[in-house]
């Protein structure tokens, strides 16, 4: 049994004929491919359109930009979340405004969000976190109440469920990404957009292409964002497989929180909320945080290779303090940081290597 690592891409000989099909084709960009897979996705989610892009933090950015968002207005956020969150946020000009999470799911809190709301305040990111919905009927009743747009930060759950609902279609727009660890890939870098509301379609492809509105007519300060046909074929051939990548993460979800129930010292395991579908992007339990670094090692050294996500929250870094010194105390994100830590999770991966990795991570727990 050779390494494994915390993520695997899944690909098949569909995914090859869409290259090659593609290739032959002699079209690479906004071709049917990029239509169809749009159309397709836009579909799996619930909304009226969806605009494929470059990657999941541009998908974040347009969308920003196309609101209108940036000098001097807030962004409500977690920090528990990857940098890739925050970035747009600083690009357009506008402050991230940080709320801690709630610590059984990792999603921003709710409760918290309100009293971060100043005159200043544009809109709230919730980040679907791990494939866990956040809890998002209260963050829409306060964009409601405070005339706040509500962006959702979907990269890491596709095919995540809020009382039924996909997760992407509760705000003016949802984004997500195609990163080849993500439960959708398209072996490489991109993203979608996904909106009900057609002046924000309309104005994302304008941004997306340069800033045209028909051939070399400049309107806006876009840039190129385009996604090519490539990755939207095999994006396509991706979504296809979308049913059983939801249901085995969730298997194998399953069978490490059985499996693992009875090893001393693990603090928590991934919890999925009454409201949702989890669909595990990540396995995320909690050790002690003395014994993190150790547990990863003598893992890595029986050749399976797990990840922090993430080790250092966003309102702790160094890019973000540069441009905003002054930053709330968060307990729970600044708590939990130390503890996390991810296992091995991805549809290929198979029950008999999952129940080896319990009983690893199982023997050097019990005899620290």
């Amino acid at each position: 049994m050779g390494n494994i690592y915390t993520s695997k891409v899944f690909i098949n000989e569909e995914m090859h004929r869409a290259v090659k099909e593609v290739l032959d084709s002699g079209i690479f960009i906004f071709g049917k491919k990029t239509k169809e897979f749009e159309q397709r996705f836009a579909e799996l989610v619930g909304t009226k359109y969806a605009i494929a892009i470059s990657n999941g933090t541009t998908a974040i950015e347009v969308v920003l930009l196309s609101l209108g968002i940036g000098k001097s207005d807030e962004v409500i956020v977690p920090s528990h979340t990857a940098f890739p969150t925050i970035e747009p946020i600083l690009r357009v000009g506008a402050k991230p405004v940080f709320v801690d999470i709630d610590e059984r799911y990792y999603t921003l809190d709710p409760k918290l969000a309100e009293a971060a709301i100043t005159p200043k305040t544009k809109a709230i990111i919730p980040v679907h976190l791990y494939g866990q919905a956040t809890d998002i009927a209260p963050l829409k009743a306060l964009c409601q109440k405070h005339h706040l747009f509500l962006i959702e930060d979907c990269c890491q759950a596709h095919h995540a469920l809020y009382h039924g609902q996909p997760v992407g279609s509760f705000g003016v727009a949802g984004c997500f990404s195609f990163y080849p660890s993500k439960n959708i890939t398209v072996c490489g870098e991109g993203g979608m957009i996904v909106t009900n509301d057609p002046k924000v379609e309309r104005t994302c492809h304008i941004l997306l292409h340069h800033g045209q509105d028909g051939t070399y007519n400049h309107v806006l300060l876009g840039n190129n964002y385009r996604l090519s046909e490539l990755h939207c074929a095999l994006g396509l051939e991706q979504l296809k497989q979308v049913e059983y990548f939801t249901r085995r993460r969730r298997e194998i979800a399953a069978l490490y929180t059985q499996a693992l129930q009875d090893v001393s010292g693990i603090i928590s395991f991934p919890e999925e909320a009454s409201y949702a579908r989890h669909v595990y992007h990540l396995y995320v339990i909690r050790v002690p945080a003395a014994q993190r670094s150790r547990i990863m090692e003598e893992l890595k050294t029986e050749g399976i290779f797990c990840g922090i996500h993430y080790p250092i929250a966003c309102h702790q870094q160094k890019a973000l303090l540069t441009l905003f010194p002054e930053q709330p105390t968060l307990p729970i994100t600044e708590k939990i940081i130390h503890e996390i830590l991810t296992l091995p999770i991805y549809p290929l991966l198979k029950d008999e290597e999952v129940l080896m990795i319990c009983e690893k991570l199982k023997r050097i727990m019990n005899n620290s």
